[in-house]
């Protein structure tokens, strides 16, 4: 069964799509780092891994661009 996303999820995950788009659009971060970003982000909630859906989106700014 999948996991429902809650409406603080919604709006953690639009805060990490800004911060990805943002990072790209900067520069401080590289194409590959991006979309790995959004992959994995992606990837958890299509195994219903809520715990790591939710951690990554929940991480400080940028700490999951790897810089």
């Amino acid at each position: 069964m999948a996991f429902q996303p809650t409406k603080t999820d919604h709006a953690a995950l639009d805060q990490f799509l800004e911060t990805v788009l943002d990072a790209y659009k900067t520069g401080y971060s590289d194409r590959n780092s991006c979309v790995g970003a959004i992959a994995h982000v992606m990837t958890a909630a299509a195994i219903d891994n809520e715990k790591e859906f939710k951690s990554y989106i929940r991480l400080p700014e940028n700490g999951y661009l790897g810089e």
